[in-house]
C-alpha cells in the first residue's frame, strides 16, 4: 500500500513538472512573439508619431470623417498622407497616416483617443471595425471600467487607447524618427511593406519579432521604424479626376473650334484662288 503511494506521488510530481515546463514555454513563447509595446526605459515620455488607417465606405470615405474619430485635423493628415485636398472625396484601400502623441499608460505605450459612442457601438465594434484593430477591445475596457462593453450610452466620451511606441535612444543613434503602428493586412508581406513605407526589412523583423513568417499578425498592429515619413503614393480621387478632366475637355473644345475656323478660312481662300484664276482664263480667251 505504501508503495502505491509512494508510485502515485511520483507520478502526480513528475505530471506537475511537465505542466509547469509546457506552462513556461507557452509563457516564453507569448513574451518573445509578436510587437511589443511596452515603455521603453530609453525611450522619450511621449513622442509624436502616426498610425495607419485604411478608408472604408460607406463612412469613412473622406479626411474629415477619419479626423473626427482621431479628434485630430483633416489637414494634418492631408499633409501626412500626401493627399491634395482635404476635401477630396477617397476610394476604399487608400492608405492613411493619421498624426498621435504617444505616450505612457502604466508600463504600456498608447496614443489615449477621445471617442463619442454612437447608436449600435460596442467596445469590440469601436475597437475592430472604426478603429481596424489599432486598439484591442479589452485594453478599452481596462481604461474605461465603470461602462459595460456592450451596452454603452450614446454620446458618452470613451478613452480609446491606440497601440504605438516611440523609438528608444538606440534607434534614434540609428536614424529612426518614427514607429509608425500599421495594421497588418493579409496581403502584407515584409517586402511590400518596407517598400511602401521606406523601411529596412530587417527592422522590421527585428522590430516585431514574427520571424520571417507574418502570417500570425494578420489584422494585428505592427509598428514600422522609418527615418522619415513616407511620400504615400494616392490614387486620384474622384474630385481630382474631375478637375484634371475639366481643362482637357475646354482645351479639346478650343482646338477643335480653332481647326474648324481655320479649315473654313482656308477652303475659301482656296475657292477663291480657284475663282480669280478661272475669271483670268476667260479673259485670255477672249
Amino acid at each position: 500500500m505504501a508503495a502505491l503511494f509512494v508510485s502515485l506521488s511520483l507520478r502526480a510530481q513528475i505530471l506537475y513538472v511537465v505542466l509547469m515546463f509546457f506552462t513556461c514555454i507557452a509563457a516564453q513563447s507569448q513574451q518573445t512573439n509578436g510587437t511589443n509595446f511596452s515603455c521603453p526605459s530609453d525611450s522619450p515620455p511621449s513622442c509624436e508619431t502616426y498610425v495607419t488607417y485604411i478608408t472604408q465606405s460607406p463612412n469613412f470615405l473622406s479626411v474629415t470623417s477619419v479626423s473626427n474619430i482621431f479628434d485630430t485635423s483633416p489637414l494634418s493628415i492631408a499633409r501626412a498622407s500626401n493627399i491634395e485636398n482635404e476635401e477630396d472625396k477617397l476610394i476604399p484601400g487608400q492608405v492613411l497616416l493619421i498624426p498621435v502623441t504617444c505616450g505612457c499608460t502604466g508600463n504600456r505605450s498608447f496614443a489615449n483617443i477621445s471617442y463619442e459612442i454612437n447608436p449600435g457601438d460596442s467596445f469590440y465594434f469601436v475597437a475592430t471595425t472604426s478603429y481596424q484593430n489599432l486598439t484591442n477591445w479589452h485594453v478599452v475596457m481596462d481604461l474605461n471600467p465603470t461602462l459595460s462593453p456592450n451596452t454603452l450610452p450614446v454620446g458618452i466620451q470613451v478613452v480609446i487607447p491606440l497601440f504605438c511606441k516611440c523609438p528608444s535612444k538606440n534607434q534614434l543613434d540609428r536614424g529612426i524618427k518614427y514607429l509608425i503602428t500599421h495594421v497588418w493586412q493579409p496581403n502584407d508581406n515584409v517586402s511590400l511593406v518596407s517598400n511602401k513605407f521606406g523601411a529596412s526589412p530587417e527592422d522590421i523583423l527585428s522590430e516585431n519579432n514574427y520571424g520571417q513568417n507574418f502570417t500570425a499578425a494578420n489584422n494585428l498592429p505592427v509598428l514600422i521604424p522609418v527615418t522619415r515619413l513616407p511620400d504615400l503614393i494616392q490614387s486620384p480621387s474622384d474630385g481630382r479626376k474631375h478637375r484634371i478632366g475639366l481643362p482637357v475637355i475646354i482645351g479639346i473644345s478650343l482646338g477643335c473650334t480653332l481647326l474648324v475656323v481655320v479649315s473654313a478660312i482656308l477652303l475659301v481662300y482656296v475657292y477663291f484662288l480657284k475663282m480669280k484664276s478661272l475669271n483670268r482664263s476667260a479673259s485670255s480667251a477672249e
